[in-house]
């Protein structure tokens, strides 16, 4: 058997070490145009164009309070970093499938070599074959980091939809703050929702505007904002999906939570940045039939 401080050293080791791997990778590729040319504007609903599907969010688990010594006096430094962050991209293959990518590290936490590096050099490998712009999409939620992440990708506006469930989710929070009671939030969600599947931001925002009578105006206001902020990446997701395509980033709050949801976030659970990282460093090569490879080279060599 093995004690804590032993599995914890093994874990970070092999993750430091898979890092550094990933890092000469990226680095071996320096010569690859640092951004890669893609299609302005797709067709989002012909059945038969074809799509690379780049899907990206992030998970936050609890942090470990800062033991004695450590930080542990400084009240600030404890409340800014109570969280650990850990940003998972999924990238689709020209092979098929899609491959699971996350941020290296080296001990303690420090990042050596970015997600969006990463995303780059995979994008790279697997199409750099192609003499046409890649008809790269994008499905997320939208936040400004991801859209900041995007331009440091690709240096240009890149078709993005606004992911059903994050938008579904969105409506169903806020309305909750601004309707009167259980009855009303039902009835607005209902018809609100009925305008976003079809991508009717201009009847949603109207429908807001002169049919929600709040009990709160700043909810209201936020939602009204949001959906003005977003309007370019609402499409009509009911024509989409009866395409055949996809219109929700299902697969990746599924991904995100393998990587990193289904070990370290229950109940009672705190990490250290460095055990976090890892532990979801090792799930990625797991998830990427890495694993036999990782720790056993002989073995799959012969």
């Amino acid at each position: 058997m093995l004690s804590d401080q032993t599995m914890q050293h093994l874990v970070v080791t092999k993750a430091t070490q898979v890092s550094a791997q990933w890092q000469a990778e990226v680095q071996a590729n320096a010569d690859a145009p640092a951004l890669l040319e893609v299609v302005s504007q797709v067709d989002w609903y012909d059945a038969h164009s074809d799509e690379v599907l780049v899907l990206t969010d992030a998970m936050q688990v609890k942090q470990q309070k800062a033991r004695r010594g450590k930080g542990a006096d400084n009240p600030e430094e404890e409340q800014a970093h109570k969280r650990v962050n850990t940003d998972v991209w999924l990238v689709e293959r020209a092979t098929g499938g899609f491959e699971y990518l996350t941020a290296g590290m080296a001990a303690p936490d420090e990042e050596v070599v970015s997600a969006t590096a990463r995303v780059r050099r995979q994008l790279q490998q697997d199409y750099s074959g192609q003499d046409t712009p890649l008809p790269v999409v994008v499905i997320s939620d939208g936040a400004k980091t991801i859209r900041c992440q995007l331009a440091a990708l690709f240096g240009q506006p890149v078709p993005l939809i606004l992911d059903w469930y994050h938008l579904e989710k969105k409506v169903g929070k806020l309305m909750s703050m601004v309707a009167r009671n259980k009855q009303e939030k039902e009835m607005h969600v209902e018809h609100l929702l009925r305008h976003l599947w079809h991508g009717r931001t201009e009847a949603a925002l109207a429908y807001l505007w002169r049919e929600v009578q709040a009990k709160n105006p700043q909810p209201l206001a936020a939602l009204v904002t949001y959906i003005e902020k977003h309007q370019a990446e609402s499409i009509d997701d009911g024509r989409r999906q009866w395409a055949g395509k996809p219109i929700g980033s299902g697969r990746m709050e599924k991904g995100v939570d393998q990587v990193i949801g289904a070990r370290q976030k229950h109940k009672g659970m705190s990490w250290s940045p460095t055990g976090s990282k890892a532990l979801g460093i090792l799930k990625v090569i797991e998830l990427n039939q890495q694993w036999e490879q990782l720790w056993f080279p002989q073995q799959t060599a012969a």
